[in-house]
């Protein structure tokens, strides 16, 4: 057999299994061949990866490449993506209108911008976008949508949202549960609980980060999870519970399993590494708020025990002039598809001995098979398209901003010194990342239907 690319002397991580040492044949962008080290193949390019570890290309469900200032987004964006190993991105937009314009300039964007592949979510918010949940699979090949629970009222203003309420989520659901393979994620908060606190604080001249975790509690992350759970219950549809943030939200899936099983969760790595007391001000506000020391660590057991099953990066790749003007007018959301895998590993692996198959499971094969890109995405196994991520366990970096491709000017973990990084990415066989350079030009990335029209 000749290959087209022999990655040879590696360490692969297979999710659920372990760490084992192995050869990988590649031909025709797919994985050919897994084998024992020490076999004599050949190929038209060799990489010996002694001393590396060999992730699948992460998959990353929970970005928003399009909220930012970039006018090419999917460019910067997915390059930032390559450079943290991240292979596959699912990103969401929303409108209050039907998504057949948007979808088909967003899928041109897409391939003629992207370095590495795309997919959609869309937002589920009126009820002529719920009629067309069968065209957007059929024809978009978009199983996947995104409810926000916390826009009623004007709060969805700024994406010309009108309010939603529960009757709505109801039907969505189960329009979405009727579709093969469709699932909903849900942005849990009581909003109309946070208005009345909020206002409150502001009133006392609370300019504080922790003003802003103390305006939207855990309780009201909480209740609206509980609320979602059961709609999910009644209506059958897969959930997607995201950004998981609480201690208290955690405890309610968990108790809600023993009712109904068909739903997952996810955190994020901002979750894991901050709390409402840093010092990055307006910068780290986000929704959900960083919490507490407690929350944090029992976002960790979570990730342990198998209560959380993904960990997505919530990328918000908006500058820092849109953090100005104190906490109550910053915009939320930062940053994070570069430094995902690198905050696992080093904050997870190396400091609390979270296993590497468990963190490849986290990032690459749960949210593949949720998503239903499983198993052409996020595994390393015959038939599994070539991506693959290149990992120096022990090579210690300090995080720079200017240094992780994307349009966004600043980094939560500016200055940190995080150990164990990504030192190339293989999509589909091709080497798109390697030693601190791109080695492909905008277009590489495909996107991915899903649903009818396949991966």
């Amino acid at each position: 057999m000749r290959a087209d690319l022999v990655v040879k002397n590696g360490r692969a991580v297979f999710p659920g299994v372990g760490v084992v040492p192995a050869d990988l044949a590649v031909r025709g962008g797919k994985i050919e061949a897994v084998l024992a080290p020490g076999q004599t193949l050949e190929a038209d390019r060799t990489i010996d990866a002694g001393g590396l570890t060999i992730f699948p290309g992460l998959v990353d469900p929970h970005t928003h490449l399009t909220m930012g200032d970039s006018p090419e987004p999917y460019a910067t964006e997915t390059k930032t993506a390559a450079i943290g190993g991240v292979t596959s991105v699912l990103t969401y937009l929303f409108q209050s209108s039907p998504y057949a314009e948007l979808f088909a300039k967003d899928h041109e964007r897409v391939e003629s911008q992207a370095y590495v592949d795309v997919g959609f979510h869309f937002g589920a918010v009126t009820d002529e976008q719920r009629e067309e949940l069968d065209r957007y699979a059929e024809e978009y090949g978009v199983t996947s949508y995104k409810f926000f629970m916390s826009f009623r009222g004007e709060e969805g203003e700024y994406l010309g949202i009108e309010g939603i309420d529960d009757g709505l989520m109801y039907d969505f659901f189960s329009g979405i549960a009727r579709l093969g393979g469709g699932v909903v994620a849900t942005h849990p908060e009581n909003i109309e609980i946070v208005w009345r606190l909020r206002s409150r604080l502001i009133e006392d001249g609370r300019e504080d980060l922790k003003a802003w975790m103390e305006s939207r509690p855990d309780f009201v992350e909480a209740e609206n999870i509980s609320r979602a759970l059961h709609i999910a219950r009644q209506t059958g549809v897969t959930l997607y519970i995201p950004h998981l943030s609480c201690a208290l939200g955690l405890d309610e899936v968990c108790r809600f399993r023993n009712r109904y099983d068909n739903f997952f969760v996810e955190t994020c790595p901002h979750y894991l590494t901050h709390t409402s007391h840093s010092g990055a001000g307006t910068l780290a506000k986000v929704n959900p708020p960083l919490r507490t020391e407690e929350d944090r660590e029992a976002l960790w057991e979570g990730l342990a025990d198998g209560s959380i099953q993904v960990v997505g990066s919530d990328h918000v790749p908006r500058r820092s002039t849109h953090k100005e003007g104190g906490i109550w007018k910053a915009s939320a959301g930062f940053p994070g598809l570069a430094t995902l895998l690198p905050v696992l590993i080093s904050e997870g692996f190396h400091h609390r001995g979270l296993p590497l198959a468990r963190i490849a499971e986290l990032t690459s094969e749960n949210p593949a098979r949720i998503y239903g890109l499983y198993p052409k995405k996020g595994a390393i196994q015959v038939g599994s398209d070539a991506d693959l991520t290149l990992v120096d366990l022990n090579l210690e970096r300090e995080v720079r901003a200017e240094d992780l491709g994307s349009d966004c000017d600043f980094s939560l973990y500016e200055g940190w010194k995080l150990k164990g990084w990504p030192v190339t990415t293989i999509l589909r066989g091709d080497v798109i990342y390697e030693n601190g350079e791109l080695k492909e030009t905008p277009g590489q990335g495909r996107y991915l239907g899903r649903g009818t029209r396949g991966v």
